[in-house]
């Protein structure tokens, strides 16, 4: 990885998104983490601390769901840092969408809505 390069973690479950989602991303110039749980997530995150510039986390998944991972980060933020989470999921009930912005998401995300580009777009509001 470059030096430069501003560096992502998608957390996904679902093997083929997160290759698709990690190719676009590498392809816009980011580089790249993959977990595919929540726990994989927050231990690359503990691993690589202060090397992460953005997390883009799914909610659904095995184990610990997105939420819990969430708001694991944004109540340790001393240990994983001030850094924007893109909730990137296809569920859309107001609840869970008021229940991520409250507990720390930088923004919200729909897959069936966004395409590659709109991808890159939305995290390069957030990473320059």
């Amino acid at each position: 990885m470059e030096g430069n390069k501003k560096k992502i973690l998608v957390i996904e479950d679902n093997k083929d998104l997160i290759n698709s989602y990690i190719e676009a991303l590498e392809a816009g110039g980011y580089d790249t983490f993959k977990a595919l749980d929540g726990y994989q997530g927050l231990d690359i995150m503990s691993k690589n601390l202060g090397n992460i510039d953005l997390v883009l986390l799914d909610l659904m998944m095995p184990g610990v769901d997105g939420l819990e991972v969430l708001r694991t980060i944004k109540e340790n933020e001393e240990k994983y840092g001030k850094l924007p989470i893109v909730i990137l999921t296809n569920m859309t009930s107001e609840n869970v969408i008021k229940e991520a912005f409250s507990l720390g998401a930088t923004s919200y995300l729909v897959k069936t809505d966004l395409d590659y580009e709109g991808l890159i777009k939305e995290v390069s509001k957030f990473l320059g």
